[in-house]
């Protein structure tokens, strides 16, 4: 059976996550695996030791964690029978270490299928620098990530919005994309934001008008934008065009990419306003859904 895990942090963030969670699990038939990671004070790297579970560590901490996370299993069991969704079991982990570490670590060794996580953005000049737990996990994940900021239903998207790049197998990441659409049923338009050098204009809208011929037949539009930063024109369209979800691939490329690629992602997971999902070029349409 598919794993949906919800990494949670008790906060009031934390339902609205696990709702999403559970729609996406009911919608691929799939099970729920909540995460709770305590990080041991202070907080300084724990030297490779390794993610260990709570109760082995902190019986009192772990008592405390126990009544928390069956709070939030109880409201989300509530949820389940309100919204109709008998099949889709609960399951729940506490655990000790460093959190984004730990999330990947569990998200790899129990295969799961997607990984749902909350954001609150940035709010001090330390997270800024620094990132977020998300942000962290979105940059190194093997799994495809969905970010949630705020309350949202999964039946209500119906329009996504896919930032391409252009490189290298981008065929397969928007027949992925597709895919995901489909399975949604919502409409999914490809952008792809480029500097405002001439030459690099013609030739992307040069790609772009070749895939709007060869995915005619699809239910799905192509749009190429100038700005003079990626991370500035993502803006400017969700601003312009208020998406439902943004969607970006992350697939194996050079330094000077992943960096880049890096940086656009951390933005989005520490600003994003709506929805995001995010999935590497080589996950195939099975593991998607």
């Amino acid at each position: 059976m598919k794993t949906i895990l919800v990494p949670v942090d008790f906060s009031t963030h934390t339902i609205h996550t696990a709702h999403f969670g559970m729609e996406l699990a009911h919608q691929i038939g799939g099970q729920v695996l909540l995460l709770h990671v305590v990080q041991p004070s202070p907080r300084v790297p724990m030297m490779g030791v390794p993610t260990v579970n709570l109760l082995s560590w902190n019986r009192s901490m772990y008592d405390q964690k126990s009544v928390e996370m069956q709070q939030v299993k109880d409201e989300l069991n509530d949820f389940k029978r309100r919204e109709g969704f008998p099949d889709v079991e609960v399951h729940s982990e506490l655990l000790v270490g460093q959190p984004a570490d730990s999330i990947l670590e569990i998200a790899r060794n129990q295969a799961v299928a997607f990984i749902v996580m909350g954001t609150v953005g940035a709010s001090s000049a330390w997270e800024k620098m620094f990132g977020s737990v998300t942000s962290e996990v979105a940059s190194q994940a093997d799994q495809p990530l969905w970010i949630i900021p705020n309350a949202v239903r999964l039946n209500a998207l119906r329009q996504f919005a896919y930032f391409a790049d252009l490189e290298g197998d981008e065929v397969s990441c928007i027949n992925q994309v597709i895919d995901l659409g489909e399975q949604l049923r919502v409409a999914m338009n490809v952008v792809h934001v480029c500097g405002l050098n001439d030459d690099a204009q013609s030739q992307a809208e040069a790609m772009i008008d070749a895939f709007e011929v060869s995915y005619a037949n699809d239910r799905v539009t192509f749009q190429n934008l100038g700005y003079d930063s990626v991370g500035e024109g993502v803006e400017a369209y969700t601003r312009t065009h208020w998406p439902d979800a943004i969607v970006l691939a992350q697939r194996n490329r050079g330094l000077a990419g992943r960096l880049f690629h890096k940086s656009v992602i951390r933005q989005l997971s520490l600003t994003a306003k709506r929805p995001c999902s995010l999935s590497r070029s080589q996950i195939s349409d099975e593991q998607m859904f």
